[in-house]
């Protein structure tokens, strides 16, 4: 009697993938997007201070600061596109830091806003 074996695996994947593995990328990329998207209301609050603050060009950082604060949204569909694209190809770790872009405006925005909120 023979013991029933799994069939080989397509040529070009090695393994196949773990469901572990998928389902924990799943819910990271889940889970930051909608944070992603419930950041877009303090985000369009500090793009106002911004674009308050752009009105003083003699700063040489008001262009590049205001280009880079308004990029946020872009930056998220962007990633959001890539990281679920790689996610279906089944390169979840590639899509796990793709999605983790948007974290530099979201980390970035929330110490700007704290400190705004407890200064004095």
């Amino acid at each position: 009697m023979t013991a029933l074996t799994s069939p080989p695996p397509p040529p070009g994947r090695a393994l196949p993938p773990d469901p572990g593995a998928r389902r924990r990328a799943a819910v990271e990329l889940g889970v930051l997007q909608g944070g992603y998207v419930l950041f877009l209301a303090p985000w369009f609050f500090l793009s106002i201070g911004v674009v308050m603050g752009a009105a003083n060009w003699n700063s040489p950082f008001a262009a590049p600061l205001l280009l880079a604060w308004g990029a946020y949204p872009l930056v998220a569909l962007v990633t959001t596109v890539v990281a679920w694209a790689w996610f279906a190809g089944g390169r979840f770790a590639a899509a796990r830091w793709a999605n983790r872009v948007p974290l530099v405006w979201v980390v970035t925005g929330a110490a700007v806003l704290i400190w705004v909120f407890t200064a004095g």
